[in-house]
This record gives C-alpha cells, sequence and structure tokens, in this order.
C-alpha cells in the first residue's frame, strides 16, 4: 500500500510543479513547494529513525 501511494505521488508530482509553474509563470512557487516538502520528509524520517527502545507491556 505505502508503495503504491509513493509511486502515485512520484507520478503526479511533475505533472503539478508543471501546471504550478504555468499559472504562476516562474519557477520561484514550485522550487519552494519542493524544499518545503524535503524538508517535511527529513523531519518524518529524522523522527522515525531515532534510537528508541521499545518495550513490550504485554508480559
Amino acid at each position: 500500500m505505502a508503495q503504491s501511494v509513493g509511486y502515485l505521488v512520484a507520478a503526479a508530482d511533475p505533472l503539478l510543479l508543471g501546471i504550478l509553474h504555468d499559472s504562476t509563470g516562474s519557477w520561484t512557487l514550485p522550487l519552494v513547494v519542493l524544499v518545503a516538502l524535503g524538508a517535511a520528509m527529513a523531519a518524518a524520517g529524522y523522527g522515525a529513525g531515532r534510537n528508541r527502545l521499545v518495550r513490550c507491556s504485554a508480559r
């Protein structure tokens, strides 16, 4: 499921950024969107990859 959503987003992004470029007439806003999405993904990856101990309470 996650891979399907990832492929769907990856396939739609160039089209959506092209539409955004055509509507604004410059690359500034599409690049700002890419930087913001990259920062959000980096923050999520940092949170998901932190070293934590998960304890099971079902004993």
